[in-house]
Formats: structure tokens, sequence, C-alpha cells
């Protein structure tokens, strides 16, 4: 438990540019809306180095592409289940309030908020490897899901904590930009971990046909698998 504690929640202290990574990070938060969207596009550009055998956070930037990529699947899922919450308090509306209807909405709003954490890290990996399309491929999300259920309930744990980070964040305010960046890596680092078993077969496949040590490395922070280690330099003359 403490080795997978470490991997999600602890690695990215392992940098030894953490400090000005998060820090500037955190300080393009200050930018309404551009700062917002360079936070998701950092979350992606921190799952890539991840997932190809990289032990750092990656470089503060805007990395608006990727980050409004991110955000447009994120609106459209987040729509998606106001619209039907939305029909579930008009149906309540219509049959006067009672208290069945009541537990439903509310019901259903608890759902919602499940569900949509639930949705995050398979949603972060599925753009990150696949684009906007495969942000948005239900089947294909849904049979990730459902193949690692263990590892997607562990997922979702790390989101609900790293979204219980985040509103600590803000209501400190003045820590609100680097816990709201911490909770960002923490999501980048669960949806590597999460989506280290599907890459898998793709590793394989690819391992036949490439030299030894063509392939990228594994989801691997530092002092949790041991680094490849370079053989020693032969005294000079």
């Amino acid at each position: 438990m403490f080795r997978l504690i470490e991997v999600i929640f602890l690695w990215m202290f392992e940098d030894e540019r953490w400090r000005y990574k998060m820090l500037f990070q955190s300080l393009l938060l200050l930018v309404p809306v551009v700062g917002q969207v360079a936070l998701l596009g950092w979350t992606m550009a921190t799952y890539d180095s991840l997932v190809t055998g990289g032990q750092d956070l990656a470089h503060w930037g805007l990395h608006l592409r990727r980050g409004v990529r991110l955000l447009a699947i994120g609106v459209l899922y987040w729509l998606a289940l106001g619209i039907t919450y939305s029909g579930v308090r008009d149906l309540d509306a219509l049959t006067g309030h009672t208290r069945q209807g009541g537990i439903a909405v509310q019901l259903y709003n608890d759902l919602a908020l499940l569900l949509f954490a639930l949705l995050l890290v398979p949603l972060v990996a599925a753009t990150a490897e696949r684009g906007l399309l495969g942000g948005l491929d239900l089947p294909h999300l849904a049979r990730s899901i459902a193949a690692h259920p263990l590892r997607t309930a562990g997922a979702t744990m790390v989101t609900l904590v790293a979204g219980c980070i985040a509103l600590i964040g803000i209501a400190l305010i003045i820590a609100a930009p680097f816990l709201l960046t911490y909770a960002a890596a923490v999501t980048a680092s669960a949806a590597a971990w999460w989506s280290a078993p599907l890459r898998r077969p793709e590793r394989e496949a690819g391992t036949a046909s490439q030299p030894d040590g063509a392939m990228p490395a594994p989801f691997r922070p530092p002092h949790v698998e041991a680094r490849a280690t370079r053989p020693p330099r032969p005294p000079e003359a």
C-alpha cells in the first residue's frame, strides 16, 4: 500500500526541479481561463512524461492546445450529466416535489459526481493517447474500465482525494494555485498508473520488432522501481 501511495502521491518530489515547475505552473493559474487551460495541458504533458519512461514533471508552460482538448471533453461530459440532472429535477417539479422525487434528484446528483470522478482518469489517459476522439469513445472507455475494475476503483479514490486537496486549496485561497497544481500532478500519475495494463500489450508487441532499449520504459517513478544503471566507466590510462 505504501508503494502505491509513493507512486501516486510522492514521486513528483523526487524531481530536482519540482519546486520551480510547480511554482511557475501555479503562477500561471492566476491568469483567468488561460491558466486553468494551461494546467489541464500540463497534466497531460506530465502523463506523457511518465508513460514514456520519464521520471520528472513536465516543464511548466501554457500547453494550451492539449489543455483545450481535455477541457472540451470534460465540458461535454459535464453537460451530458447536467442535462440529465435538469431533466430529473423537472420531472420532480411536475410531480409536485414529492419526497421520492427529492430523493431521486439527490441520488442522481451524488451518482453523477461519482461517475465524473470515475471517468476523469480514464479520460485523461484516452485523450492523451488517442486525442479528442479517444476521449469521446465511450465503448472503448467502458471496456477499459470493465477490464480493470479494481484499478479503476483505486484511480477513482485517488481522484476524489485529489479533488479534496484542490478544495482545501480553494478554501485557503493563498495556497490554492500550488495545491491545484499538485492535485493535477496526482491525477496525471493516477492516469499513468491506471493505463499501464492497457499499454502492456502494445509494448510486448513492439518489443519483438525493436532492439533492446528502443521501447520506452513503463511508468516508474523514482525509488519505486530501480533505475537502469550504466556500466562503470573504465579507468583512464
